[in-house]
């Protein structure tokens, strides 16, 4: 029997999700619980497993396709009824009865049929057929369909073309800027294009949209006020200088200034738990949480993703340093879980790496608050009614004023800064 290949739940909050790439052909068999298909979404790239053993048998969605969640992306032949693996994400064509069928269209053409008709065109039209340079470079640059026939339409050897597609892929936009762009093709040199500015197109899917759309509903749902304090950070940094080479040597890992701020943050979020709750959809229940998952932010290219570190309230500074570079190198490698990047209650996220002294950082849906972190510079400040200079790092908390209060915000942040000037007592986990 045939059975439907849909898109299935894809995590908190997510929507849709982008085909990268088919794993698997029209026609190969498949394997239970074997990849066939991967999708990105704003958070992770995911592989969707084969709800049993069977055949490709169609594609309907190809790669650069945006898909919601639920969406039929392909159909698959399978022997076994009672063997298929979740059936919500995979459904027979008898489950779908209800859904009107569609009226039937007229076929499009397979790439090679196109092909074909385009030859037959240039061969009515007097237009040379595409040279063996335009071939050979078809034949070695990754490509669709489509864009491959753009090239022979065009004749343009894609070895010229900078593709900008994963693993240096050409995609149709990066043929049709190249087309655009340049000055003269090889119908003999008699076809001269005209000047063109310098824009690059970039269509506004998949990750990029799906951010929008968060950002816009916390801008909207939630009414952002950000609270500014400063730290002195002359601790930390005597202490990092102090022990980070010997930590390295017994532990293996490089501290940063990140475990120093989720730990003083933690012992913050005890003494003002408010600050680390939730509010139901329905606003009339506020859920204040025992429990401390700390997100941070790790940039890629125009995107953040937010790993989350599980209950860090038991964990040593020593565990979340290691964590953090474990988190931190699957997040650059694209190989975080969903399990590791859902369930966050307080985020932090760093600007300071990037040199800003300051920012109002939009609150992750739906926690409560978030922590910005910026950068270190030493300036003159007043000790003890003396100027000395001094290591100081703003800090800036965005926080939701339909449950925290500024008064209360304020003096969370203050607190936290208090541990993080002197962190003596929690350094070693002694209390």
């Amino acid at each position: 029997m045939e059975i439907k290949i849909q898109v299935p739940p894809l995590g908190e909050s997510v929507v849709e999700g982008t085909i990268v790439k088919w794993l698997k052909k029209v026609g190969e068999d498949v394997k239970l619980d074997e990849p066939i298909v991967e999708l990105m979404t704003d958070k992770i790239n995911v592989e969707i497993p084969s709800p049993a053993d069977g055949k490709l048998t169609k594609i309907t969605a190809e790669p650069d396709t945006v898909v919601p969640v639920g969406e039929t992306i392909g159909m698959m032949e399978v022997a076994d009824e009672s063997a298929i693996k979740d059936g919500k994400a995979f459904q027979t064509e008898a489950e779908d009865k209800h859904v009107p069928e569609k009226p039937t269209e007229q076929k499009s053409p397979e790439p090679d049929e196109a092909f074909e008709e385009v030859m037959e065109h240039q061969q009515r039209t007097g237009m040379h057929a595409p040279s063996e340079e335009v071939e050979d470079g078809l034949k070695t640059v990754k490509s669709s369909p489509l864009v491959r026939r753009m090239a022979r339409e065009h004749h343009i050897d894609l070895r010229k073309v900078k593709g900008t597609g994963r693993d240096g892929r050409v995609t149709k936009d990066d043929i049709l800027k190249y087309i655009e762009q340049r000055h003269t093709i090889d119908f003999d040199d008699k076809f001269i294009w005209p000047e063109a500015e310098d824009v690059e197109e970039v269509p506004f899917t998949g990750v990029r949209k799906v951010i929008a759309e968060h950002m816009v509903k916390s801008a909207y749902t939630i009414p952002h006020v950000t609270t500014f304090d400063e730290a002195d950070m002359s601790w930390a940094i005597a202490w990092r200088k102090k022990f980070v080479n010997e930590i390295e040597e017994t532990e293996g890992v490089r501290p940063t200034f990140m475990p120093f701020l989720i730990k003083a943050s933690i012992m913050a979020l005890k003494d003002f738990p408010w600050v680390n709750s939730e509010l139901s959809p329905d606003e009339k229940t506020l859920k204040i949480k025992k429990f401390y998952h700390i997100g941070f932010a790790v940039a890629r290219d125009n995107r953040l993703i937010v790993p989350v570190i599980k209950h860090a309230d038991r964990k040593s500074f020593i565990d979340i340093a290691k964590e953090l570079r474990e988190l931190g190198e699957k997040a650059n490698d694209d190989k975080l879980t969903m399990e590791e990047i859902t369930g966050g209650t307080f985020s932090i996220t760093n600007a300071g790496m990037f040199g800003a002294t300051a920012s109002t950082p939009i609150i992750a849906h739906p926690q409560v608050a978030i922590l910005g972190v910026h950068n270190i510079k030493e300036r003159p400040v007043v000790v003890d009614g003396e100027i000395v200079i001094r290591p100081m790092m703003n800090l800036g908390l965005s926080f939701d004023h339909r449950i925290v209060d500024g008064g209360y915000a304020v003096q969370f942040l203050r607190r936290l800064i208090e541990y993080l000037e002197n962190p003596d007592r929690w350094i070693l986990n002694v209390v």
